[in-house]
């Protein structure tokens, strides 16, 4: 007889398997569909126990040999849980036959799935909603729209925008890093204009990552224009929202440098358009073939140039200027600009790049005082712009001299300290010549870099809070210095590797300057000590002799100070790159470029749009008083020009900022720093040393040279030659250049006593008055002027 459940074959008779114990059904047994065991309905109800007969006792079988030797090699049989009143093996009674146990464990699976399937439900929810509320899995990026303020747009109108620093809070809040990074646009500055490194709105970031926040920097020209072929950047230049206009500039080898590239900019490249400029917008010169002094002079050996240019009859200067590692001993710009035309016999400078190795040289000349070479504490080599990344930009101006290596004047501090007119910075002193003699200064230490601090800062100090420019005077309240303006110039190849080591930068500074993107030590920069950086700005002084900790060198004890060390320490960040120009354009002059806009098929040199409505009058349709207004606000366009006297002896320039340059075989000294070149301004009557002559309002504009050009003795400025108590006889003073400028169609006749001169002057006998259609300069001296005449006045001629 074999088992129905496991298929074991048990002997005839058996009733319950050997193997698995389930009961077996013996052939002639019970009756066919009727169960061996009592059926579910045979259990006894509640309250009917003691009616119902117990079944009789099952007889345990007695195994055969066969069953005995199975059981002994079989394992154990589990028991199985009895059910109610059923039989089980061993006599137990039970509620189902010998299969029930494995009715049991099937019943348990569906629940246990179902158990399990709820559990992952719940997990899915739970990772769900933590997921989305930014518990785990990165953080998104906010959507700029929600963060919209309401402002008014320069009609007046109410207008949505989006503030960086709005975006910034947002994204601190969420728990991520933030960088700022400032990017030219259409936009107002401030405003938000995009998250940098390819991510947008919605995205979600590591809460490790640092996210750029681009901050609109106001219309300007992004780094890397020039070089690039100017139908490249129409579309980038177009969304500034200014006007745009494309200029030609001369090339004259269009192999090496293709025409249509970009050689020059205004504002230069990584520059802003300044706040006073947004209606002349931006100037792109644009490579085109030509003869004169071509743009791609640049970056060529400064003496090949120099040679071309003699060989072509014309007189040149070298002068040097800071520049990259590549350009050393190349031509970095010129005077003209490089891409400008020449006329026969020009004078032309141009400017050598140089880097550490020649700073001492740069502040040296022969001095006719002591008969040798001599290194001068002042120089204009700083001169120039420096930027740096994040926009903020120093921009010193430089002073040329016929004696030394020029000046840089410094009236105010950043920090506002007023240094006077004539205040100047100094990369050395010493307080009896102008010579360079102490190694308290960088520069004659011969490291490359130098420092520049304001000549003042050297001998001031505070007495109850008022400046005292002179370290002598005496002081009753509290005496103090004060930290100061303070440069730190470094050339290429400069030695910053001594300056950390000797100490120059404290220390914390130098660690968290190692923690940022390394200075680019091939590029000329700049370092502004930043009082910010500073717990203490002031210390105590007792008299003279007390070392002032901010400046190097102690003037009255001849003795080097324990100085503090310099915040912040170089670093890409930190540092103030010089900015590259190659020269000063006169944008307003050059011929239009004509470039595919792409925008409408055609070709222009300006941007289209509104800001085409707002072009400027001509000189020809402007009143004098118009022109005299314009002059006023530092605009010398309307007058800016070449003339010239009818015979050519005698040519004066004026560009657009109002510096003027001579040039032709007659000499009239311009100003005593440089006789060829001197920086005009229209004159303001009723200022003691501002003009001479009370030029009539409706005859023209008197043009002066700045008051710095008066000199009497040692002594600079009107105030100082002419103010109380000065006593100098007016044969011992000079005096800035005068000229008076007679726009066209003004009446010969209302020349006549023009600085009191008179057309019956002996002089001009028989000479003709100017031709009144044309507009030209009359050269003005102290006294005893001629009256203008045809041949003595400077005709505009280009």
């Amino acid at each position: 007889m074999f088992c129905e459940q496991c298929g074991t074959r048990n002997d005839d008779g058996a009733r319950f398997c050997v193997k698995c114990g389930a009961a077996l059904n013996p052939a002639g047994g019970a009756a066919a569909g009727r169960p061996s065991v009592p059926l579910p309905g045979s259990v006894p109800l509640p309250g009917a126990a003691g009616a119902r007969q117990a079944p009789a006792p099952v007889p345990t079988p007695v195994p055969s040999a066969t069953q005995t030797a199975a059981t002994e090699v079989l394992s154990p049989v589990p028991a199985a849980p009895a059910g109610p009143g059923g039989v089980l093996p061993g006599g137990a009674t039970g509620s189902g036959d010998g299969g029930a146990p494995t009715v049991a464990k099937k019943s348990r699976l569906p629940l246990i799935l179902a158990i399990v399937v709820a559990a992952l439900v719940v997990v899915g929810i739970v990772a769900f909603l933590t997921y989305r509320s930014e518990v785990w899995g990165g953080k998104s990026l906010p959507d700029p729209s929600s963060l919209a303020s309401e402002v008014k747009d320069a009609d007046g109108k109410k207008a949505s925008v989006v503030k960086a620093k709005d975006v910034t809070a947002a994204l601190k809040a969420k728990g991520l890093s933030t960088r700022t990074e400032k990017v030219f646009s259409g936009a107002d500055s401030g405003t938000f204009v995009g998250y940098g490194d390819g991510v947008k709105q919605g995205d979600r970031v590591s809460t490790s990552t640092t996210v750029v926040v681009q901050e609109s920097a106001g219309p300007g020209v992004p780094k890397g224009t020039v070089g690039k072929q100017a139908t490249s950047v129409v579309s980038t230049l177009a969304n500034m929202g200014v006007p745009v206009h494309y200029k030609q500039i001369i090339v004259t080898d269009t192999k090496k440098t293709p025409e249509g590239t970009i050689m020059a900019t205004y504002p230069n490249q990584g520059q802003a358009v300044a706040k006073d400029e947004m209606d002349d917008g931006i100037y792109v010169g644009v490579a085109t073939k030509g003869d004169g002094l071509g743009a791609d002079i640049v970056g060529k050996d400064v003496d090949d140039v120099e040679s071309d240019l003699e060989s072509q009859g014309y007189d040149v200067t070298i002068e040097k200027r800071f520049s990259s590692k590549k350009n050393i001993g190349k031509v970095t710009g010129s005077d003209p600009a490089p891409g400008s035309s020449l006329d026969s016999g020009d004078d032309v400078t141009l400017y050598e790049g140089i880097g550490a190795d020649d700073v001492q040289e740069a502040f040296s000349y022969d001095s006719p005082e002591t008969g040798t070479h001599m290194m001068l504490g002042s120089s204009a080599i700083a001169a120039g712009t420096w930027c740096r990344n994040d926009g903020d930009c120093i921009t010193l101006d430089g002073e040329s001299a016929d004696l030394g290596p020029g000046s840089l004047p410094y009236e105010k501090g950043r920090d506002g300290t007023d240094y006077g007119e004539y205040g100047t910075l100094t990369a050395c002193a010493n307080i009896s010549d102008p010579y360079c003699g102490n190694d308290a200064f960088l520069l004659k230490q011969n490291v490359g870099a130098f420092e520049e601090m304001p000549y003042e800062s050297l001998t001031n100090y505070w007495c109850d809070g008022t400046k005292q420019r002179n370290s002598s005077s005496s002081c009753s309240g509290k005496a103090e210095y004060h930290m100061q303006d303070y440069f730190l110039i470094v050339p290429a190849g400069s030695k910053l590797d001594q300056l950390e080591s000797d100490g120059y930068f404290d220390k914390s500074a130098l660690e968290t300057a190692k923690k940022e993107k390394k200075v680019d030590t091939d590029r000329p920069f700049l370092l502004y000590r930043d009082p910010k950086l500073y717990d203490k700005t002031t210390a105590s002084r007792s008299s003279s002799s007390t070392p002032n900790p901010f400046v190097p060198f102690n003037m009255n004890e001849n003795t080097k100070n324990d100085m503090v060390g310099f915040k912040p320490a170089p670093s890409d960040a930190s540092a103030y790159y010089l900015v590259d120009s190659t020269g000063d354009y006169d944008w307003s002059s050059l011929a239009d470029a004509k470039i595919d806009t792409g925008s409408d098929g055609t070709k222009s040199g300006k941007k289209t749009g509104d800001a085409d409505t707002k072009s400027k009058k001509s000189t020809k349709d402007m009143s004098l008083s118009e022109i005299r207004s314009t002059l006023d606000d530092g605009d010398f366009t309307p007058i800016s020009g070449k003339y010239c006297m009818k015979d050519n002896s005698l040519c004066l320039t004026i560009d657009k900022k109002g510096k003027a340059t001579e040039s032709g075989t007659q000499g009239f000294s311009l100003s005593p720093d440089d006789p060829k070149s001197t920086t005009l301004h229209a004159v303001t009557y009723g200022t003691d040393t501002d003009g001479w002559w009370d030029v009539p309002e409706d005859v023209g504009i008197e043009l002066m040279g700045p008051d710095s050009d008066y000199r009497c003795g040692s002594e600079k400025g009107g105030q100082a030659c002419y103010g109380s108590g000065s006593s100098y006889a007016e044969y011992q003073i000079q005096r800035p250049a005068d000229m008076v400028y007679v726009p066209a169609g003004v009446s010969s006749d209302k020349l006549e006593g023009l600085a009191k001169s008179s057309y019956n002057d002996s002089q001009v006998a028989g000479q003709a008055k100017p031709d009144s259609s044309k507009p030209f300069i009359k050269l003005l001296a102290y006294r005893m002027n001629i009256p203008p005449t045809d041949e003595n006045v400077l005709y505009l001629v280009e």
